[in-house]
């Protein structure tokens, strides 16, 4: 058992890492749903999980891998919509990863966005197609964003009554 003073501490200093966490949800590179899950566990191990922490440590878990597939699932849902191929698709996501990995992940996204363009207007030969499925795929990005930005809050939320009641 932690002194209360600590616990304090631990509490404050955790809620302010996960609500700047949160906040950088919106930046479509930064892992907010891994290291909010990371300072659960943090918060876990030092304070004790106890019955209600360990449930509640495993619905984030739950929210933390939804969380990591809205990214695919919202984009490539955009990208069909506007009659992108799967095969466009798979260029798109597999040039983003390894831009990503090589360089950074600013440009792996720019290099995917490219990627889907270029790979819709050599098949259809129509830039004004490929456009339309590219913007589709951006807007698909968007609405990720603001499903991992929810996500985000249900997790603070989560661990704020584990924490704090």
């Amino acid at each position: 058992m932690l002194l209360p003073w600590v616990h304090t501490t631990l509490r404050v200093v955790i809620l302010i890492g996960m609500v700047i966490t949160w906040i950088g949800t919106i930046v479509p590179i930064f892992p907010a749903p891994t290291i909010m899950l990371a300072f659960t566990l943090v918060y876990g191990i030092t304070a004790g999980f106890e019955t209600r922490g360990w449930i509640i440590f495993a619905v984030i878990s739950v929210i933390t891998v939804i969380s990591w597939l809205t990214d695919n699932f919202f984009t490539i849902r955009g990208a069909r919509q506007g009659g992108a191929r799967w095969a466009s698709v798979a260029i798109a996501s597999v040039a983003g990863l390894v831009a990503s990995l090589f360089l950074t992940p600013i440009v792996g996204i720019l290099v995917s966005v490219g990627a889907l363009f270029a790979a819709e207007s050599a098949h259809k030969h129509d830039a004004a197609e490929a456009w339309d499925a590219t913007k589709l795929w951006l807007l698909g990005w968007g609405w990720a964003s603001g499903v991992r930005l929810a996500l985000g809050l249900v997790v603070l939320l989560l661990w704020a009554v584990w924490a704090w009641l």
